[in-house]
C-alpha cells in the first residue's frame, strides 16, 4: 500500500478489483473453447491453460485485494463481533468453494462464492474509502 497521496488504497483497490474481474472473464471461456485438460482435479474437474491464466488472475487480484484489506483493518474501526461474523462468513464462503472442487459438492460453489462476495461487498468499499 503506497502512503503518497489519498486516494492511493482507492486506485489499488481498483487496480486489484480489475485483475480479479478479468481472471472470472477468462474463466468464463466455454469449456469447449479451452483446450485440453492438463491437470485432472476430480470427476467433471480439470485444469487447462486457459483457466491457469484466470486462476493466476484472479489468485493476484484477490491476494492483493486480501492484503489492502488486511492492512486497513484497523483503521476500519468495526466492532469485534462485526469482525468475528465477516470473517467466519468468509471462512465459510472459502470453505465451501474448496469442498465443491474435491468432494464433489457440486452447486455448493455458488452458496461459497455468494458467501465469501457477501463478506468482501462489506470490506472492500469501507477498505477504498478509508
Amino acid at each position: 500500500m503506497s502512503p503518497d497521496g489519498e486516494g492511493a488504497p482507492r486506485r489499488q483497490v481498483h487496480a486489484a478489483a480489475l485483475l480479479i474481474v478479468a481472471g472470472v472473464l477468462v474463466l468464463f471461456v466455454p469449456a469447449g473453447d479451452e483446450g485440453r485438460v492438463l491437470v485432472p482435479i476430480s470427476e467433471g474437474h480439470g485444469l487447462s491453460a486457459v483457466d491457469g491464466i484466470g486462476a493466476g488472475l484472479l489468485a493476484v487480484g484477490g491476494t492483493w485485494l486480501e492484503v489492502l484489506v488486511v492492512r486497513r483493518l484497523p483503521y476500519l474501526a468495526l466492532p469485534p463481533r462485526a469482525l468475528f461474523a465477516l470473517g467466519l462468513l468468509a471462512g465459510l464462503g472459502v470453505g465451501l468453494l474448496v469442498a465443491s472442487v474435491f468432494a464433489g459438492f457440486f452447486w455448493w460453489w455458488a452458496v461459497g462464492a455468494a458467501t465469501l462476495g457477501t463478506a468482501l461487498l462489506v470490506l472492500v468499499p469501507l477498505t477504498a474509502r478509508r
